[in-house]
Order: structure tokens, then C-alpha cells, then sequence
């Protein structure tokens, strides 16, 4: 079995499948990029990497990109991995745009779980972030997602100060009514590009006092000592902040 410096077993692999993607965030490459390419690990190769990561103790695999709908293949991918015999969870990350479609042949294929990106219900706000107009898109591919029972459906929301650090109320009403997990991330230290984190960087302490405010209990959870916090609202749902850099946090409603 695998494990990391301090001994903890090393159950996850992520897998990117595809450099392309229909988006130009500026939190990630910034100029879209959808070209085709003969570099894509084919099915079987990915099937082949899965199967030996199985041998030494991994049992979850997350499929990420680019945007992995892209891949014409990929509900082939889904199928070919949850044939491993030891793999007991199968994720995606998405943008979302083709989940509409995909969601009920994924979810055939083997498909457990899906995070979607998406750091604005304002369509004005989207379309900044993103480059393109497909909000509509998105929100029906995550209906569509917890429809065939993919669960959980997460939201990835990546904090930009002065864009949509505004909006995380409101993100977090919408994923109570529609019973999702609201993941905030941190925007991450670029070194090539500085003046980009130095303008757009925002901290979450202040995040963590309104949500302490309102928690009735905080308790820390997984290997990235995670801190989640369950508000007294008692919604079934859940909030957590991947810890991309030191200051982040993650929360939880239960």
C-alpha cells in the first residue's frame, strides 16, 4: 500500500484526461484551449494506470482535465475504470456545459460523484469569469446530475476579490435549496503571474468568522486537516474550502 511522509495511506488518484477545455477562466490557463490532440491517454491506457494504482491500495479515482466532457470517450473511461475489481468510487470534475447530456450514461457507466465548477449564479458575473455565456447549460447539467443520483454534487466556487466574493451567500442559499456541497477555493500563489493573485487574492478569515458565528459546532476532517463547520440551521448539506493554500479553510453543514 502506498503512503505519504507521515504514514497515512494513500487511497486517491487523480487523473487528468484531456488538456482541452471550452473555458477561459482566469484563476486557471486563462486563454481556453480546445485543440485537439494525439497526446490524450487513450481508454484502455487509463483502464491499464487504474489497475496498477489498484494493486497498491488506491480505491478512489477522480477524473479531472481540462474539461474531461470533452473527451468523446469518456463514458467509456467511467466504464473501463469501474471494471477495476478494488475501485469503489468513481468523481469528476466538470465544467458542467455537457452534463446535461452525459449525466445518466456516466452515472450507467459507474460514475458516483461529480464536482462542478461554478463561481456565480449572475450571469454577468459568469460570463466575466468564464469567457462564454453557458450558465443555463451548467445549472440544468447539475438538476440533471443530482436527478440520476449523483451524489454528491459539488460546487467548485473560486473566490475572486471584487468579481464574486459578494456572492457566497448567495451560493450557499442556492446549494441549500438544491441539496449540493459548496466547496470555496482559495485562489493560489502563481509565481509567473503575482500581480494577478495580488489583485484579485482573497483571504477566508473573515469567511471563517461569519461562519463560526453561525456554527454550532467546528471539528477538522481528512489528511489536509480540513476544518468544517456545522451551522445551526441544521441543513442537510455541506460546505467545505479544499485547502489550496495555508490560509484555507473547509466547512461543512451537516
Amino acid at each position: 500500500m502506498l503512503v505519504d511522509n507521515y504514514g497515512r495511506p494513500v487511497t486517491n488518484l487523480r487523473i487528468s484526461v484531456t488538456k482541452r477545455c471550452n473555458l477561459a477562466c482566469p484563476f486557471c490557463h486563462r486563454e481556453g484551449d480546445n485543440r485537439q490532440t494525439d497526446s490524450e491517454m487513450t481508454p484502455s491506457e487509463i483502464q491499464s494506470i487504474v489497475s496498477i494504482a489498484a494493486s497498491l491500495g488506491i480505491d478512489k479515482i477522480k477524473l479531472t482535465g481540462g474539461e474531461p466532457l470533452l473527451r468523446d470517450d469518456i463514458v467509456e473511461i467511467v466504464h473501463l475504470i469501474h471494471t477495476v475489481p478494488s475501485i469503489k468510487d468513481i468523481g469528476i470534475t466538470t465544467n458542467g456545459i455537457h452534463l446535461q447530456e452525459l449525466a445518466k450514461s456516466l452515472k450507467s457507466s459507474g460514475l458516483n460523484r461529480v464536482n462542478v465548477s461554478l463561481s456565480s449564479l449572475r450571469r454577468e458575473t459568469y460570463v466575466t469569469i468564464c469567457g462564454v455565456d453557458a450558465l443555463d447549460s451548467v445549472l440544468l447539467g447539475i438538476s440533471e446530475a443530482a436527478r440520476v443520483g449523483l451524489k454528491p454534487v459539488k460546487l467548485n466556487m473560486v473566490v475572486l476579490k471584487g468579481i464574486n466574493d459578494d456572492q457566497i451567500l448567495e451560493m450557499l442559499e442556492f446549494s441549500k435549496k438544491e441539496d449540493l456541497v459548496l466547496q470555496l477555493i482559495e485562489v493560489e500563489a502563481d509565481r509567473s503571474d503575482s500581480e494577478y493573485y495580488r489583485t484579485f487574492h482573497t483571504g477566508f478569515s473573515s469567511i471563517e468568522t461569519m461562519l463560526e458565528a453561525k456554527a454550532r459546532k467546528v471539528d477538522v476532517r481528512d489528511m489536509q486537516h480540513r476544518r468544517r463547520f456545522h451551522l445551526r440551521d441544521g441543513a442537510k448539506l455541506r460546505l467545505s474550502v479544499p485547502c489550496i493554500t495555508q490560509s484555507s479553510v473547509q466547512t461543512a453543514i451537516a
